[in-house]
């Protein structure tokens, strides 16, 4: 099992779902961003192979796209800035550009360099939402999104659960039972494939294709939990680091 936590969060699994069952008509785009201020001397700001936010924060709206489409992208391109104050040797600020079968479109910018954001909005022919929080976790962190259609908004906010704990029930359950987990090792290659054509892309400054690929398995209502958050220490409880954020 891959640990993507999001797919046991109720808020998550109610907008995937929901996309599924129509409710929001066909899906055209989806822009997102995700962003924080790390330190350069933190283990994110200089790790040696395949550091950066691509990595390590597109994962999420790469992820949530994916599963709101239920498609897999054909075309990626990407553009990269390093910031001339910072000393950090990838691009801090990456915005990524993402074809999808039937001509949707997905954009999503992550940044090491900023002040910290995370949003997404999703929009469809009869209705659009705008999710956040929408990627991040704690113990006051509930995912929430606001739904707007023709005839207004509503707003649908969900409490704080344990993510972790979450995947982690999930798992032992598929291990208790002998069940295979929906995030398996297919769904993190079909992640991977997309980062790795956003670093050539970054490279080449060129739009990589991508062959056709479709999911086996896909996230279930049933897969979200509620365990109550965990307290979260604070820096001053734990040793020898150094603050990730600047």
């Amino acid at each position: 099992m891959i640990a993507y936590r999001l797919h046991h969060e109720p808020g998550t699994v109610e907008m995937i779902t929901r996309v599924r069952k129509g409710e929001f008509g066909e899906l055209r785009y989806f822009t997102s961003t995700f962003a924080q201020n790390v330190r350069e001397e933190n283990s994110r700001g200089h790790n040696g192979y395949w550091g950066g936010p691509v990595p390590d924060m597109g994962t999420y709206p790469l992820n949530a796209v994916r599963n709101l489409f239920g498609e897999e992208p054909v075309a990626v391109h990407a553009v990269g800035t390093k910031t001339p104050s910072r000393g950090f040797n990838f691009h801090d600020t990456v915005a990524v550009t993402l074809r999808f079968p039937g001509e949707r479109l997905a954009q999503f910018t992550v940044s090491y360099a900023t002040a910290p954001s995370e949003s997404f909005t999703l929009v469809g022919r009869n209705a659009s939402i705008h999710a956040s929080p929408c990627f991040m976790f704690g113990p006051k962190v509930g995912i929430a999104y606001v739904e707007k259609t023709e005839d207004g908004e509503t707003e649908h906010r969900f409490d704080p659960v344990e993510q972790f704990g979450n995947e982690t029930e999930y798992f032992s359950d598929c291990i208790l039972n002998d069940s295979h987990p929906e995030a398996d090792g297919e769904e993190g290659l079909l992640d991977m494939r997309v980062l790795e054509a956003v670093a050539r892309s970054l490279d080449t400054g060129e739009t990589v294709s991508l062959e056709p690929r479709t999911r086996t398995r896909s996230v279930e209502p049933d897969q979200a939990l509620t365990l109550k958050s965990a307290t979260q220490p604070t820096e001053d409880d734990m040793i020898n680091i150094i603050p990730q954020s600047a």
